[in-house]
């Protein structure tokens, strides 16, 4: 085929499974429900004569389409084309292709659009959901064109970032966690640099409404006076910007394939001119350079010249002088796992940069909303308590990817097997992993966390309510650990663990949004919607169930999957009518619950829900 053998066999094997055949319908059949969600939130049973009440209703279902696509394609095909990467990575089989007759552009460009294949089919499923719009008014057809090219212009340049991102690191955890920050942070440094330079515009449009998709959207969807004969610029604009961003990020990948790849988890011989390292009895020096006591291999003296050699050849660790007997081994805790967890480089060499990247994210976001709120009596009002929301949510991720990795990774590398044969307990490794993800993600935890606490300091919020987010907060992280655990347990597709991961605590985030803008929309008037919501909630119940609980059933995980879209739909409601108590215990209520379904099975029936035993195999 002339794309190149990578594509070829993505493309003839893809369609084969039935999964994507469900995702492609089931996607289209949700906008089908949320547009009928919304007519009942916004007209209800009532007949509709007037044409300009339905084209109001149709440029409010484009907008939410609109919002609800762009979110879901820079969530996805960044996540996609990384874990492709790591997946690889992980499985040792990445060396192996870049050992073909391959070139490099053919395995960049081949692994890119092999990992966007299903994104983009969704995409383009969903376009005929768009055109439909047109059919009641309110858009034309240069916005429906306009918006599918941004959406595509932006997953294509997420695609390309995830990519290199999975190119560069050696972790899974570490591909996934900096792919999510830097799709994160790319819209507040957006922002951030719009605020500080003002004056530039490109081509007429002020930088922030020329860069960042969301704004592009909104320009596109309701174009204010001055640029109703200007939008389509603003988003050819941005088309240009993303496509241009995702050649310069494919040209580094192919440029830096061989560079990065194999990584440190590779062997590689020693480089020239490094220190060397001379074992001569029970004193171990560095010496600088190889002609003071060249014993390692490669630089060997032949035999009879030079010093007596003893024959060990010990690698390079550090650069400083260590007098005496080797270190002892150091002892683990009556854990081994936790010790692991939380005194090793289990995650890789290199977690500052996630930790910082999410430092600079989040010191941006609270910037902005420090900037946005001063002087407002009601500092949360008004939309700017999207920021502090958004940014825990990005912690959850995090939390939810390093949880799911924790252990997909051991089975990737064949150490689950091994531990399994040990005589460490189900409760020892699933509290060990547990509590070091937790531990490792701290910082995404603290910061949060301060920021309720000074929210609460300065007056922004009550204490009560306080105590309430600060408890809520921490249940749901426990619950987004458990849950990407839950995922790597029962699915031994590591792909397949971090999209069903991952994917559910994203779109349990967007519908539960979701629920919230309809509610707010219809002016709080639950009657005449209840039943689209209704079959809105029941869809989710039914799709949480199969990412939960189809591969090992229970009757907590049933339970779970039921109540927790419709109890999630109820606090909703009470947060709306300002009754924060109610929503604060039904919301522990069900997240508790839902925390210890997965847990308790994972603790008391290990073997049973990683389907080792012989009635699981069949």
């Amino acid at each position: 085929m002339f794309a190149g053998p990578i594509i070829a066999r993505e493309v003839l094997t893809a369609p084969r499974p039935s999964r994507y055949y469900i995702a492609r319908a089931a996607f289209a059949g949700l906008l089908f429900i949320l547009m009928w969600t919304a007519w009942q939130s916004l007209v209800g049973w009532r007949e509709v004569r007037e044409l300009g009440t339905l084209a109001r209703f149709g440029g409010i279902l484009f907008m939410m389409f609109s919002m609800l696509q762009l979110a879901l394609m820079l969530f996805f095909a960044p996540l996609a084309a990384a874990t492709a990467v790591a997946h690889e990575k992980d499985r040792r089989t990445f060396v192996l292709l870049l050992m073909t007759d391959l070139s490099d552009v053919e395995i960049v460009i081949g692994k890119l659009t092999a990992s966007l294949l299903q994104t983009g089919t969704l995409l383009a499923a969903a376009a005929p959901v768009f055109f439909l719009n047109l059919l009641l008014g309110g858009i034309s057809f240069g916005q429906v064109l306009d918006i599918l090219g941004v959406t595509a212009a932006a997953g294509l340049a997420g695609g390309a970032l995830g990519l290199v991102v999975g190119l560069w690191r050696d972790r899974t955890f570490q591909s996934l966690a900096l792919t999510l920050l830097l799709v994160a942070l790319a819209p507040i440094v957006i922002e951030v640099a719009g605020a500080l330079l003002p004056e530039v515009r490109i081509f007429g449009s002020p930088l922030a409404t020329a860069l960042n998709p969301f704004r592009v959207l909104m320009a596109v969807l309701s174009p204010s006076s001055d640029q109703l004969g200007r939008f389509r610029v603003t988003s050819m604009i941005f088309i240009g910007f993303a496509l241009s961003l995702a050649f310069a990020l494919l040209v580094l990948a192919v440029v830096k394939l061989r560079v990065w790849n194999p990584g440190r988890n590779e062997p590689r011989e020693e480089r020239e001119g490094e220190d060397e390292i001379v074992a001569v009895g029970s004193l171990v020096e560095i010496a600088p350079d190889a002609s003071v006591a060249p014993q390692v291999a490669g630089n060997r003296p032949p035999r009879g010249e030079g010093e007596v050699s003893t024959g060990l050849n010990v690698p390079r660790r550090s650069h400083r002088r260590v007098l005496g007997a080797a270190r002892p081994y150091r002892k683990p805790w009556a854990n081994p796992i936790l010790w692991r967890e939380l005194k090793t480089r289990a995650y890789g060499r290199k977690p500052l940069i996630i930790k910082g990247a999410y430092l600079l994210a989040f010191v941006m976001g609270t910037a902005l909303f420090v900037a946005m709120a001063a002087g407002k009596d009601v500092p949360l009002g008004e939309g700017r308590s999207i920021i502090p929301l958004a940014l825990a949510v990005l912690s959850l991720i995090l939390v939810n990817a390093q949880g799911v990795t924790a252990l997909t990774s051991e089975r990737d590398t064949g150490a689950l097997d091994l531990l399994l044969v040990t005589e460490l307990t189900p409760k020892e490794f699933i509290y060990g992993k547990l509590y070091g993800v937790l531990y490792n993600a701290k910082e995404m935890i603290a910061l949060p966390l301060a920021l309720v606490l000074w929210l609460g300091l300065t007056g922004a919020m009550p204490w009560e309510s306080v105590m309430f987010v600060v408890i809520d907060f921490l249940l749901l992280v426990h619950f987004s650990a458990m849950l990407g655990l839950h995922a790597a347990i029962t699915y031994t597709n590591s792909r397949t663990a971090v999209a069903h991961s991952l994917g559910t605590i994203f779109f349990l985030m967007i519908g539960i949004g979701l629920c919230a803008f309809l509610i707010v929309l219809s002016n709080r008037e639950f009657g005449r919607q209840l039943l689209s919501f209704l079959i809105f909630i029941g869809v989710g119940s039914v799709a949480l169930y199969g990412s939960l609980g189809a591969r090992n059933p229970s009757q907590a995980i049933a339970l779970v999957a039921i109540l927790t879209p419709f109890w999630s739909f109820y606090c909703v409601i009470s947060l709306v009518n300002e009754n924060y108590l109610a929503a604060f215990l039904f919301s522990v209520g069900i997240y508790g619950f839902a925390l210890l379904a997965m847990l308790v099975p994972a603790v008391s029936d290990f073997d049973i829900a990683l389907g080792r035993t012989n009635a699981i195999q069949g």
